[in-house]
């Protein structure tokens, strides 16, 4: 570990020292809009600067690239230090001397946090260093020595294994996606594009690098509302529960979905990775059942229904097939990445895996599948009775969700007509195996085997517009060693309206 340490230190140091060309050539280019005069005008020369040229800059920028991550870092740091006053935050020379011998662990921190917060946080790392022309594989590279750095001497916790992983295979998935709609979004409208990529201040405002727009790749985008209602349910293999309810129910509910195919996914031929893409990322709010589990949020978990989900599978690479004159088939490796928060349970996961991709054309209709299979590196579910209080609060439990390995199975089908009627089902099926090293002093390893099934149909009221009907079932069942077993269902009915607008 000393070795490694000091190999990083030399290359930071090395990159700094060597790095050429660190600004990019200014354009004559002149804008018309005054948010572009706020920002970009240069009053040296009267030019704006060379972002928005097409002018593109071909060199490598590894200094912007680290100094964007770990100034990350700094401003990070400095603002859960000073401004919130975060324990965990107030490091020094204690943790700092010889950090790289603090052993890693297992942390406990709120799941959104671990989950959804440390992949975005490492996407601001890939980010920087997508946007200063690095490959994939040197972002990854940037990316692991940010997480490394935020890990060992910006928090005084333990350095955290499941933060190392989501910080950096995560943002992988999140970063790339995010930095190529970034560039898709560049076309509608300079601030989307910095929302979506705040790292393009650091790296085009700031260090004026004009890096090579790749636009034109949306194939599918979608916004839609839904309203629905959920019922839930849960069985424990007890004979002493009288006072748990058996079901619950969500009356009403409010839902914001946002759907993209980056490239056609049945006709995609590249070695590039999440060169095609597909993300679905909804939101929704609603009214609560009454019932929560020992958590910081037990209070809120009684008045309030939340769903928060990410499902997404980006190819790392894919190969077109020509089988026949009607049919459009891919296959390739994948990477999914799943992320659900939800009211009644918890699930994410961290697949690499194979994909196979096909679409039937017909004269004016299609039906298209697609199957996937992958190993879960890193995943997470609900810990059963810390999200509910089936028990009386057990001694040692300090989280209620459990790290597990284990495999992911996807099956998309649908069935879709010119005039934009649609209807199908995917299948996300989920087979994971608990961690012996858990935090959880009473903690059994075993089992838990998941479905989620998700069945709609939609009809066009015109070209723009659609409107459905969907009904989504949530399965698990446990199997653990040394505590009881837990069967839960959940069913979620939803009515829907979205814009089609690709």
């Amino acid at each position: 570990m000393k070795l490694f340490t000091k190999a990083l230190f030399s290359i930071l140091l090395l990159s700094a020292v060597i790095q050429p060309g660190v600004f990019a050539a200014e354009s004559d280019f002149s804008g018309d809009i005054a948010f572009d005069v706020f920002f970009l005008s240069d009053e040296s020369s009267g030019t704006f600067l060379s972002s928005f040229t097409d002018n593109w800059d071909e060199k490598k920028h590894p200094f912007v690239a680290v100094t964007g991550a770990l100034g990350f870092n700094l401003g990070l740091a400095t603002w859960n230090r000073y401004m919130i006053g975060s324990g965990w935050a107030q490091t020094g020379w204690e943790e700092w001397d010889h950090f790289w011998e603090r052993k890693l662990a297992w942390d406990r921190d709120w799941y959104w946090t671990n989950f959804f917060l440390h992949p975005y946080q490492g996407s601001m790392y890939y980010m920087a260093s997508r946007g200063s022309n690095l490959n994939t594989v040197e972002s990854l590279a940037v990316t692991f020595l940010g997480s490394y750095t935020w890990e060992y001497l910006c928090e005084c916790n333990a350095p955290s294994k499941n933060d190392m992983v989501f910080t950096t295979i995560g943002s992988f998935c999140v970063g790339e996606m995010f930095y190529r709609l970034s560039e898709e979004a560049e076309e509608v409208s300079r601030l989307l594009s910095i929302a979506i990529n705040p790292q393009s201040l650091w790296t085009e405002y700031v260090w004026r690098i004009n890096p090579k727009r790749k636009t034109g790749n949306i194939h599918s985008l979608s916004l839609g509302f839904d309203i629905g209602n959920v019922t839930a349910g849960t069985h424990v293999e007890r004979q002493d529960i009288s006072t748990y309810p058996q079901k619950e129910v969500y009356p009403v509910f409010g839902m914001l979905e946002f759907s993209v195919d980056y490239n056609d996914p049945y006709r995609h031929d590249s070695n590039s990775p999440y060169s095609q893409f597909s993300l679905y990322i909804q939101g929704g709010l609603g009214k609560g059942s009454g019932e929560s589990g020992y958590c910081a949020m037990e209070d809120y978990d009684e008045k309030l229904f939340y769903d928060i989900r990410i499902f997404s599978d980006g190819m790392l690479f894919a190969r077109e097939l020509k089988l026949s004159e009607n049919t459009d088939t891919s296959l390739g490796a994948v990477m999914l990445y799943d992320f659900e928060w939800h009211s009644y349970y918890m699930l994410s996961s961290l697949a690499p895996g194979f994909a196979f991709k096909q679409r039937y054309n017909r004269e004016d209709s299609c039906f298209e599948w697609q199957s996937m299979l992958a190993c879960v590196i890193l995943g997470n579910t609900d810990f059963y009775y810390m999200h509910r209080k089936i028990y009386a609060e057990p001694d040692g439990v300090n989280c209620n969700y459990n790290h597990t390995m284990g495999a992911e199975a996807v099956l998309k089908f649908k069935y879709l007509k010119e005039n934009g009627f649609a209807a199908g089902f995917d299948f996300r099926g989920y087979a994971m195996y608990d961690f012996k090293d858990q935090l959880q002093n009473h903690f059994s390893t075993g089992w838990e085997y998941i479905g989620l099934l998700n069945g709609y149909v939609e009809v066009p009221l015109s070209k723009l517009v659609r409107i459905g009907v969907k009904d989504e079932l949530y399965g698990k069942f446990t199997v653990y060693d040394d505590v009881n077993d837990v069967q839960q269902l959940v069913n979620t009915v939803k009515v829907f309206a979205k814009l089609q607008l690709k």
